[in-house]
């Protein structure tokens, strides 16, 4: 699943086709514009109770923040993704 998982995460970002962060992925899912959501296995139990709120399928990823934000090839730590649909 994993792989699957990381696969799929790439070809988003090829297609510039995610959202990074808590607060716009929040807004995206609101309007209805995010298929998944992917979280940092080290992200906190709020923010963990506050994504189990939206009925979109979430993913954990296996690495920390630092791990999802050298797979997204950004210099800073992402803890929540949102993938467009």
């Amino acid at each position: 699943m994993e792989k699957k998982l990381k696969q799929m995460i790439q070809e988003k970002i090829k297609g510039n086709k995610v959202y990074i962060g808590l607060n716009s992925t929040l807004r995206a899912s609101k309007s209805g514009q995010v298929s998944a959501i992917v979280f940092a296995s080290n992200a906190s139990e709020d923010l963990i109770n506050t994504l189990n709120t939206l009925d979109i399928p979430k993913y954990e990823y296996e690495g920390d923040s630092e791990a999802l934000s050298i797979a997204l090839g950004k210099s800073f730590n992402i803890v929540v993704l949102g993938l467009k649909k």
